[in-house]
């Protein structure tokens, strides 16, 4: 009986906290000074939030170490400040760039903002101790890849301190950088999160309880922000920028460096809100050049083409809503527009994008069943629109428009369904409908005598026609994640705006898996689990069936630790069946101090040579290293090392054998200035580059780039170069600067 009325009152406890209302008052904001100290008197007087619940690794218990936020506002900014307590020798924290990763092996706070409070999305600002900054959209999906929109940007402005007993952070948020419905008065969701370090391993606070067995993390910020007579100011923002660089080669070791002429490029861009909820931006003349240079990946035994992320800061901004899991849309595939444009609109119950753009160096993609085939192509006209509409803050269902005209003829367009739906507090389904309608150019951008269903895949006219369908079924509890999920992608499916590589499959997964998390020392969690993978063609060829098993540990000092068997009992490749082809992985992961972290991942077993005239079965031997040494607040090394073989059977020599070896060097002089360093050797192509780079970031939008490419590439007929004697120049600069009007 006593544990019935104790079970009672716990759950009452838990309703009653799992919603507060808070009205702050309204202040000038001449009254706050933003230096990360809570010396002003209005903080005093603040509405204050406490942070008293830890839901890891303990399952919403009372937090040991005390945690406070408080909020006010004034016409133009909501303000936000936190005392995080604890001894500052126990602290972790370093100077890092805005949207550095490693942030989250610091101390810091995150703070969720769901201004329309339909559960559709969380607006993230998180501060270290230092006051260093990541902005992060947290979506309603289903899994962790898509949950997580780490391009979002916001500019914000944040102040951090450390003092005798913890730390204090300070943010000022501008209303105008947040959209949110039309009026003055406003009624918002909001939730406080807090991460720091205990003997090595990772604590998570937060101002609401987490329900293990929600998947649904954004529906569970409910507290309820109220904001009366707030002033809405529409942003008109322009962005100038110049940027210039030249370039040089020699084709010999004996010859100077010829050096080019110097070439410029100067483009505009422009930011318009039309009203609280709705903005439009326009691009002209874009730089849209990688600095961040691409992490290599191995592609030596790879027969279809490799996606990489985007980093251009024009596609960062609402591209989450054209997140489809078969790769309909890929802004990547957007490479070189002289003019682009897009209209974002988010209302109480519908969301809209649209993108144009005129390129003028156009991606042409071809999926196969077991190849892709790709091409440069010329100028095209891209146009995207998307529609999505809410049902109820836990479902949505939404449709888009897609095409790509060639200039001299051809064409693609595509049409898609989508939708989600809560069918209870842990049963999820999703689909994807999709169809192309395309007529290929008539050019020499894909050279192959290759056909799929009958029809060539060089560019001769063809119309195609294709489609694609995907659904899944998910259902996650506490200690439990399935998932089912069916998809068909048909022989002639294409998108001209995406990345669709694999066609001619009709493909079935079944997913489970088993999570304990246990608030111990030595064993924080673990977990264990397996997949099926069934795969056949529009023939009805039985093309491929693999189980994977796998289990997790997690321990001390962060440290991870996973193996996993990944078995293809019938694999078919270029029409030959292939039996029996295991591949065996471990994984071990760690941070265990401030000043370092760690992944290191061994793979061994039987693959295929998928490049050979004949595919042969070899033996394959992989491995992967990085390491991060955060030397002191400043100074970041990072070196990492990929290696990878794939030996024939009968000993005699390999079907190929090299490694890639890269090193990163940082040097953070405050939250906005750093010099970096990236070297790389790649063995497979005989590469070896340096990239130095200063960069000054003080917002999203203000950024600062002097840098250069030295690269030695042994693709010389007759010359041979040492490591250092670069054959291939370039320096660059690169100013753009945010104008608010």
């Amino acid at each position: 009986m006593r544990f019935l009325i104790f079970f009672f009152f716990f759950f009452l406890w838990q309703i009653l906290i799992a919603q507060e209302t808070y009205i702050p008052t309204k202040i000038n904001e001449n009254e706050v000074t933003l230096d990360g100290l809570l010396s002003e008197k209005i903080w005093k007087d603040a509405t204050k939030i406490p942070l008293d619940i830890e839901f890891s690794p303990a399952n919403n218990l009372q937090a040991n170490k005390k945690t406070t936020a408080y909020i006010s506002y004034s016409d133009t900014f909501l303000f936000i400040a936190v005392h995080a307590e604890d001894d500052p020798k126990n602290i972790r924290a370093s100077i890092r760039p805005r949207d550095d990763f490693n942030i989250w092996n610091d101390d810091l706070i995150l703070v969720r903002l769901d201004p329309f409070a339909d559960a559709r999305n969380n607006l993230g600002l998180a501060v270290n101790a230092l006051g260093s900054q990541f902005d992060v959209k947290q979506v309603n999906a289903l899994s962790d890849e898509d949950r997580y929109d780490s391009t979002f940007n916001m500019n914000f402005e944040s102040k951090a301190a450390i003092i005798d007993n913890g730390y204090t952070v300070e943010m000022k948020i501008p209303f105008s950088e947040i959209p949110f419905p039309n009026g003055t008065d406003q009624e918002w969701h909001i939730n406080f999160y807090r991460r720091y370090f205990e003997n090595g391993n990772e604590i998570e606070v937060s101002s609401q309880p987490r329900d293990r067995n929600n998947n649904c993390v954004v529906c569970q910020t409910t507290d309820n922000l109220i904001l009366k007579d707030i002033v809405i100011d529409k942003r008109l923002e322009i962005l100038p920028y110049v940027s210039s660089n030249i370039q040089g080669s020699r084709n010999s070791p004996d010859e100077k460096i010829a050096y080019g002429s110097v070439k410029g490029k100067v483009g505009l861009g422009l930011n318009l809100d039309i009203n609280k909820n709705t903005s439009f931006e326009l691009t002209l003349n874009p730089d849209f050049s990688q600095v961040e240079a691409d992490v290599t990946q191995i592609d030596v035994n790879s027969s279809f083409s490799l996606q990489y992320p985007e980093r251009r800061p024009f596609f960062n901004r609402g591209t989450d809503l054209v997140n489809f899991t078969d790769g309909a849309f890929y802004s990547r595939s957007i490479v070189n527009p002289s003019i682009a444009t897009k209209l974002l609109s988010q209302g109480k119950k519908s969301r809209l994008f649209l993108l144009n753009a005129l390129d003028q160096n156009s991606v042409y993609l071809v999926g196969g069943e077991d190849r892709s085939y790709t091409g440069q192509g010329g100028a095209s006209l891209v146009n995207v629109l998307r529609y999505q509409h809410l049902l109820s803050t836990k479902s949505r269902f939404g449709g888009v428009m897609m095409n790509r005209f060639y200039k001299g003829g051809g064409f693609g367009h595509l049409l898609g369904f989508d939708g989600l739906f809560l069918l209870n507090q842990n049963l999820r389904l999703s689909f994807e409908v999709f169809k192309n309608f395309n007529e290929e150019p008539v050019s020499d951008w894909i050279e192959t005598d290759a056909t799929i269903n009958g029809k060539s895949i060089a560019l001769d006219g063809d119309k195609i026609n294709g489609d694609a369908f995907y659904i899944q079924l998910y259902r996650k509890t506490e200690h439990w994640q399935s998932y089912l999920y069916y998809r068909n992608i048909s022989p002639q499916y294409r998108s001209d705006v995406g990345f669709v590589v694999k066609n001619n499959r009709r493909w079935g997964t079944l997913f489970h898996e088993y999570i304990n998390i246990i608030n111990k020392p030595a064993v924080q969690s673990f977990g264990f689990g397996t997949k099926v993978d069934v795969v056949y063609t529009f023939e009805d060829l039985y093309k491929n069936f693999s189980i994977d098993l796998f289990a997790s540990l997690k321990t001390y000092g962060q440290t991870r630790l996973s193996y996993t068997l990944d078995y293809d009992v019938v694999k078919t490749f270029l029409g030959i069946r292939f039996n029996n082809l295991p591949t065996h992985s471990f994984s071990v992961s760690g941070s265990p101090s401030e000043s370092f972290n760690f992944r290191l991942n061994l793979g061994s077993g039987k693959d295929l040579s998928v490049n050979e005239d004949i595919p042969e079965i070899g033996d394959l031997t992989s491995s992967f290293m990085t390491l991060n040494f955060q030397v002191n607040d400043n100074l970041t090394i990072n070196p990492s090392f990929r290696y990878s073989r794939l030996e024939k059977t009968n000993g005699f020599g390999n079907y190929f054998e090299g490694s890639i070896a890269r090193l990163n060097l940082r040097y953070q002089f405050n939250n906005e200035f750093n010099i970096r360093l990236v070297s790389q050797k790649n063995t497979f192509t005989d590469q070896f580059f340096i990239q130095p780079l200063i960069q000054w970031n003080p917002n999203p939008s203000t950024i600062f780039y002097l840098g250069g490419n030295q690269n030695t590439i042994e693709e010389i007929e007759g010359a041979h170069f040492q490591v250092l004697q670069f054959n291939q120049t370039q320096f660059f600069f690169k100013f753009q600067y945010l104008i608010g009007l």
